[in-house]
């Protein structure tokens, strides 16, 4: 009866923190991001920084509604972060909300749909975040423009969420720009146990208990040896072979 019960309860309480999160973000395009917007200087970096402690916010609230549980490990580093492309593996819907909740300057590559929805389309407009259908000249520009100016930026090499029971599989895009921008990346790794809001997973099926999540900020690689390689291509590749084989390693390990 109590399961039954926490169970009820752990689906209402998602089902908020949905329409929370959506109709926080069309609170936050419509009414906060044009206030922020009237003066010109510094617009990026206040929308930002909203966007920081949002996200803080949100985090805190998932916690405190018994949603969610989380361990992070050298935290740290992701709080000094300036300047660098972190790197995630992508297991659920909540990674990007670790990962902004946690990094002061940072924007991220997103789909292109995003830009047209409705409730979340002058977040990422506000913001200065990256389209994923840009060409790849202009890509490398815009994220070149985002690290030349302080700012981290978030990719998720596997382009979508992972699929259950399937290896990691990266794509070499992140390499490229690493190694076209000379930026170093801070791997991170995340799990979730039981796993939850993964891909095609409906927001309602919630696990038989309260999933934990664990996010290892890992020690950040540097791009330049990987640039001393004759060619870049050749760089790139082993840059991305040395990443599948660190996540498939430490995701094997739990």
């Amino acid at each position: 009866m109590f399961d039954a019960v926490q169970k009820v309860w752990r689906v209402l309480a998602t089902g908020f923190a949905f329409a929370c999160f959506f109709l926080g973000g069309a609170i936050l395009a419509a009414i906060v991001f044009p206030i922020l917007a009237l003066r010109q200087a510094g617009r990026t970096d206040r929308t930002q920084r909203m966007i920081y402690y949002t996200f803080r916010f949100y985090l805190a609230m998932l916690r405190g509604l018994g949603l969610i549980g989380l361990e992070v490990i050298n935290r740290e580093r992701l709080a000094a972060c300036q300047g660098k492309i972190i790197v995630a593996n992508h297991p659920t819907l909540l990674d990007v909300v670790f990962l902004m909740a946690m990094t002061p300057r940072v924007c991220c590559i997103v789909k292109h749909e995003l830009w047209d929805n409705r409730y979340l389309k002058g977040v990422v407009r506000a913001a200065g975040y990256i389209r994923n259908d840009l060409p790849p000249d202009q890509t490398i520009a815009a994220c070149r423009g985002v690290l030349d100016q302080g700012n981290n930026l978030i990719v998720f090499p596997e382009g979508t969420r992972s699929r259950i029971g399937e290896p990691v599989r990266f794509h070499r895009g992140v390499a490229n720009i690493a190694m076209l921008t000379g930026t170093s990346i801070q791997p991170v790794v995340i799990s979730c146990e039981p796993l939850t809001l993964t891909k095609g997973e409906p927001w309602y099926r919630v696990p038989p208990r309260r999933p934990w999540f664990r996010l290892e900020i890992a020690h950040p690689v540097d791009i330049q040896r990987f640039m001393a390689f004759p060619h870049r291509g050749l760089g790139a590749r082993r840059l991305m072979t040395e990443l599948r084989e660190f996540y498939a390693g430490r995701l094997a390990n739990g």
